[in-house]
């Protein structure tokens, strides 16, 4: 059993500032911090730190950028064996704006992630096997993505995708993963309908499955998560923390849902660990050193646990 991640590997540069800059308005950030990123590798490092066996797939400049961008993954021990270079295009850049709040704004520069297509199809044919679980995003192109849906079905894996950023008519078949995980905004864009309140987020987790989709996710940051099956649509509040920034919070969700199915959970109990590992994250600045590790997240929900018994 094991994780694989195909899908974009970037190096973060995130600039605290007190507020997101409007259009042609320029702010003064009070501190820049560089730090590795990108959706694919954020998720493969977040599964790995919830426990999972963890590959990733994807594609890196020949450049200094890639030393630093891969650095985490190869420290807590993600399967880098099949990461790509390309001798023409630069690594991936995320530039990040984070608010005195913890919003954030970010624009990216694809760079290599553009050309994560035929190799690491070709590895993931001879990687994934039928109890494994595939997690992509739309950080590469969505033909890759789409055919590595196609190539873990085919061998009986079970798919996550996660269609961010958004794009308003993705593939036909990404529709078809087994759990299809966006956002409120991406919800909203990929569906064309609001999603303004918990009660909208239900009715669009239900038109996820409408869709094609195995069971849908609704990711509603502050106000929690929605999701539904066959079996019905379910509502889990948000973790009450300090919010610090969050970057990455998302990617975390995605990452340890992944890896505590992959451990042989319930969806419901991936869905309870995986919003308290994306609460934890934003407790602390950056994407990637926020990750939380599972018996951190464990021993979370243990003392809170505790408290309750205790009122």
């Amino acid at each position: 059993m094991a994780v694989i991640v195909v899908g974009s590997i970037n190096l973060d540069l995130i600039a605290q500032i007190d507020r997101i800059p409007g259009p042609g308005e320029t702010r003064l950030a009070h501190h820049l911090a560089i730090s590795p990123g990108g959706k694919g590798a954020n998720q493969a490092l977040a599964a790995r730190r919830m426990g999972a066996s963890t590959t990733f797939l994807g594609t890196v400049g020949k450049d200094a950028f890639s030393r630093q961008a891969s650095a985490l993954l190869r420290q807590e021990g993600v399967d880098l064996t099949y990461l790509d270079s390309h001798p023409d295009l630069v690594t991936g850049l995320a530039m990040i704006g984070v608010d005195q709040d913890g919003q954030n704004a970010i624009t990216v520069a694809d760079g290599a992630n553009r050309a994560t297509q035929e190799t690491a199809l070709t590895h993931l044919d001879r990687l994934i096997k039928a109890d494994d679980w595939l997690v992509i995003q739309n950080e590469i192109p969505l033909a890759t993505s789409d055919r590595a849906r196609w190539i873990a079905h085919q061998h009986g894996a079970k798919v996550i995708w996660d269609p961010a950023p958004a794009l308003v008519d993705p593939p036909r078949g990404l529709w078809s993963s087994d759990i299809v995980i966006p956002n409120q905004g991406e919800a909203e864009a990929i569906l064309k309908e609001s999603v303004a309140d918990v009660r909208a987020a239900k009715a669009a987790a239900r038109h996820l499955m409408d869709r094609g989709a195995g069971a849908g996710i609704v990711k509603l940051g502050g106000e929690g998560v929605v999701w539904a099956t066959p079996h019905g649509v379910f509502y889990l509040p948000a973790v009450s923390v300090s919010v610090v920034d969050t970057v990455g919070a998302g990617d975390v969700f995605a990452g340890a849902l992944a890896a505590r199915l992959d451990r042989g959970d319930l969806l419901a109990d991936a869905v309870f660990w995986a919003n308290l590992a994306a609460g934890l994250s934003t407790t602390q600045s950056g994407a990637q050193p926020s990750f939380p590790h599972w018996e951190s997240v464990r021993q979370y929900a243990y003392q809170q646990g505790q408290k309750e018994k205790e009122r």
